[in-house]
């Protein structure tokens, strides 16, 4: 089965390693995000929806990109057989954070906690959970310490403006829930219920990054979701 992976908010698809390491038998694309350019999910959709295969797949929205994964599933794409929605959000999360967050970028963040002695920590205190492997932290700050600030800070207001927009589908679902996420409120869930009809919510123990905290878990719900369509 063909599966379409939609990265977080850093854009780059670098930190599925962990999951596609795991993943057996599937043939899986990543689709980047634009790295330039206006961000906003209108735009970052139609760079999708063009790259998106001819074949049967399964897309998979990580975080940040569950709204674009919302607005393909509008489309109702002839080819599209189920959607894997992990750790995401129809609406702002937290419009205060964000507010925040815009002044001061993720990638500044984590340059300024990446000079610390205690860095690896905090990294895991706030994104990975406690049991983060030392690769994984490397993964994690090599990752967003290359992104740009202008981008991210686009990213950041994109989500600020994302509301809520009800839908209806009956397009196979499965939400993959962090029970220890400090970024999504556990609330967000109630509004993909309220859109898809076929809708199945997991919860796996881990941080919001629960695609690389806990990838063998991820796996098998992804594994099972997509043997059942």
């Amino acid at each position: 089965m063909k599966i379409v992976l939609l990265p977080g908010l850093d854009g780059t698809g670098d930190m599925f390693a962990p999951l596609l390491s795991e993943l057996k038998g599937f043939d899986a694309q990543i689709i980047a995000l634009p790295d330039k350019g206006d961000q906003d999910y209108e735009r970052l959709s139609d760079h999708v929806i063009a790259r998106l295969p001819k074949q049967a797949f399964i897309l998979l929205a990580e975080s940040f990109s569950g709204p674009i994964a919302a607005r393909i599933v509008a489309k109702a794409p002839p080819n599209l057989k189920g959607v894997v929605f992990v750790a995401t959000f129809l609406s702002a999360p937290n419009r205060a954070l964000l507010s925040i967050a815009r002044l001061l970028p993720l990638s500044f963040l984590v340059n300024l906690v990446g000079q610390l002695p205690f860095a690896r920590f905090v990294y895991r205190v706030l994104f990975l959970g406690p049991k983060a492997s030392d690769d994984l932290t490397a993964l994690f700050h090599k990752t967003v310490k290359s992104l740009s600030g202008t981008v991210m800070k686009a990213r950041l207001a994109a989500i600020q403006s994302q509301t809520f927009e009800k839908q209806s589908s009956a397009v196979k679902v499965i939400y993959i829930q962090a029970s220890s996420d400090k970024l999504v409120p556990r609330s967000k869930s109630l509004e993909f219920k309220s859109c898809y009809e076929n809708l199945v919510i997991k919860v796996i123990e881990g941080p919001h990054f629960l695609l690389q905290a806990k990838p063998v878990e991820s796996a098998e719900i992804i594994a099972d979701f997509a043997s059942g369509l």
